[in-house]
């Protein structure tokens, strides 16, 4: 594997099981992975010069959920599609979750996706720098996840996480990428739209559905 793999991740929906109410059926999360720099500052790089070509503010973030048309998604998710990274996503289905294991550990549903993504990808992945979006994410559980994901992840004879940050979106470009990314796929399962994820879908390495 080539030094300087960058990878960043993202989740749509939520951790809750209050499926009748408040909560969201899916549960979804992504990780972008670039194999090195060079191809991570090109796509950095596209990301601004998009803001440029669409007249969108450069304080404005590229964010799936809010605050970016169905257009400016189309647009971004062409351009990007074209550079070099791959991407793999686990999609959780918490209504057949909820019947195969009535527990339903939200506490734990976070991180324990994130394990399983990561162990399913231990042959594609070698001593990664990990950027997380902290925008909800307290100090507590920042520190618990960190010490959880290096523990469970990496072994004397394998290192498969090198060092996690946890940045605000807002400033790191690749991490709107993966919000993209993760968006598109969310669509396609919580609406039954797939328009958006078959632009990205030439990217993808693994699009994992255990439930």
């Amino acid at each position: 594997m080539p030094l300087a793999m960058l990878i960043f991740m993202d989740e749509s929906g939520d951790i809750g099981f209050k499926l009748k109410t408040a909560s969201s059926r899916y549960f979804v999360l992504t990780i972008v992975i670039f194999d090195n720099l060079d191809a991570a500052e090109k796509a950095n790089q596209a990301i601004k010069d998009l803001h440029t070509e669409l007249k969108f503010p450069i304080e404005k973030e590229f964010k799936f959920s809010t605050g970016t048309s169905n257009k400016f998604k189309i647009a971004f998710l062409q351009k990007l599609a074209r550079h070099t990274f791959r991407y793999r996503s686990i999609v959780i289905d918490k209504q057949k979750l909820s019947k195969i294991d009535p527990k339903n550990p939200e506490d734990s549903l976070y991180t324990l996706v994130t394990d399983q993504l990561f162990l399913r990808a231990q042959d594609r992945i070698q001593n990664a720098s990990l950027f997380v979006d902290r925008t909800a994410q307290s100090k507590r559980f920042i520190q618990k996840f960190n010490t959880y994901l290096k523990r469970k992840l990496n072994t004397d004879m394998r290192k498969l996480i090198g060092e996690v940050r946890h940045k605000d979106s807002k400033s790191n470009n690749l991490l709107q990428l993966a919000d993209m990314v993760c968006g598109a796929i969310y669509r396609k399962y919580n609406k039954k739209d797939d328009k958006f994820y078959k632009l990205i879908k030439r990217r993808e390495e693994d699009l994992w559905k255990p439930y």
